[in-house]
Formats: structure tokens, sequence, C-alpha cells
């Protein structure tokens, strides 16, 4: 799905992101929102949408080429999340950052707040019983938030929303060819956050097992976090609960 990164220039709600890339912060709201790297030379391959068909190939990409990227995980998009249990394992064993992106790709600022809190809930509780850990970062599905949302995860014990100064185009309509994607993605420079989707199967079967290898000899290949420094700890992003739950009948979409 494609998705739009609004900012409001001159808005007293936001203010731009400096050339230092510093979080952008409002008077209303106590959670930053980043869109850039921090640490020299670093970059970061961000995945939204999972999981699907696509994501166990995926995985094993990032697994081969021994990098660490940052997934914003849905609950209930192209996929179940319990279904993919196994999967959502394999990456926190991997160390790559996973965060929160939603229960079903709903367009956040049309939701009522408790609405808002259910779509941001329900990926926690996923992750609670699959994991035992609570995701503290989060990216709103097509890029849309506004301060009701920003109030919800501040509430909720959130570091930070995670969004991108590099769009891949991999979810535009028309489609973009892959070769275009490939040729944009050589002239991305460091502290790129780039944005791609795990249910478009050219980024999973084309471009980015093509860019990995070229990117980590050109630049650190970081989480979001990491790459942010913020830390690269599992405390640095999540919140322990409890131990892993055991599937039950509750593990359902």
């Amino acid at each position: 799905m494609m998705k739009f990164l609004n900012i409001v220039l001159f808005s007293p709600l936001f203010l731009m992101l400096s050339s230092n890339s510093s979080p952008l912060l409002s008077s209303r709201q106590s959670i930053p929102i980043y869109n850039q790297c921090r640490v020299e030379n670093s970059f970061s391959l961000t995945i939204d949408d999972g999981f699907s068909a696509l994501s166990k190939s995926l995985t094993q990409v990032f697994d081969d080429n021994q990098v660490r990227a940052t997934f914003f995980i849905n609950g209930n998009n192209a996929a179940c999340i319990y279904y993919n249990a196994d999967d959502l394992k394999a990456r926190h064993r991997s160390g790559h950052l996973l965060a929160n992106h939603g229960w079903s790709h709903a367009h956040m600022t049309q939701l009522s707040r408790a609405n808002m809190v259910r779509e941001v809930e329900r990926v926690e509780q996923a992750f609670i019983k699959i994991l035992g850990l609570k995701p503290l970062y989060f990216r709103p599905p097509y890029g849309e938030y506004n301060d009701v949302l920003l109030s919800v995860l501040s509430e909720r014990g959130y570091k930070g929303l995670i969004m991108w100064n590099q769009d891949s185009g991999d979810s535009s309509s028309p489609p973009t060819p892959a070769e275009d994607i490939l040729a944009a993605y050589d002239k991305y420079p460091a502290k790129s956050i780039v944005l791609n989707h795990e249910i478009t199967q050219k980024s999973v079967q084309t471009v980015l097992p093509t860019v990995i290898p070229i990117l980590k000899r050109k630049f650190s290949l970081q989480t979001s976090a990491e790459c942010l420094g913020l830390g690269s700890k599992t405390s640095d992003y999540y919140q322990y609960v409890s131990e892993p739950g055991t599937p039950d009948s509750t593990w359902v979409c």
C-alpha cells in the first residue's frame, strides 16, 4: 500500500526536522519523531507490513548477509502475526528491531482515540504472548499521525515514532519497476532511513537481495534505533513483560 509522509510546514503542531537530525517535537507531545539517522556513515533498512507469504525468505536474506534491519509489524494485514510466531522469534534472535505498525494497517488519523488504542494494543498483546516483550517504537501506516496518536503512544511508554527520509517506491501506484528502485538505491546517501515493504515481491526477491551486499560495502547497516544513537540492546528496543507464552486458543486474528 502506498504511504504518505505528511509534514505540515509552519504549523504550531509540528516543527521541521533540523539539519542536525534532532527529533521533531511539539509543545503538546513528549514522544520524539525521527526520520534520519544520526550516526556517521550509518544506513537503516526498514521493512513495513509484515507478515506475508514472502516473510520467511526475506528473513533468510538478512541472515545470509548478517545484516540487522527494522521491521514494522502489523497484527493482521497480509497475514496473521500469530501464524508467523516462529518467524517473529527468529527475527528477534537475529537482533532485528521489531516495532509496532498497528493491528490492521488502518488510517490512524481517521480513528477515534479508543480505536487508536486498540490498534496499538493488539500488536503489543501479540508481541507479549510470542516474545514476552512490548515494542517501544512505532511507525504509523501511510505515515499518517496526529497529536491524538502521539499522546496515545506517549502514554503507553513508546520511545519514538520512526519515519523515513527515503521511500524506495516499492508500494507506489502505478508500480515502480525494480530497475528504477535499484537505481534510486545507488544514490541514497549515508544516514538514510529507507522505506520498503515485505508484501511486494520485487522488494523481497530482487531489490533487497541485490542492494544489501552493495550497501554493506558503502555503509554501516544498522537498525533504526542504532543509527539514531538510541541503543542496540534488547532493553533499548522493548519493555520486558514476561516469559514468552505458549500457543493457545487466543493466538488467532
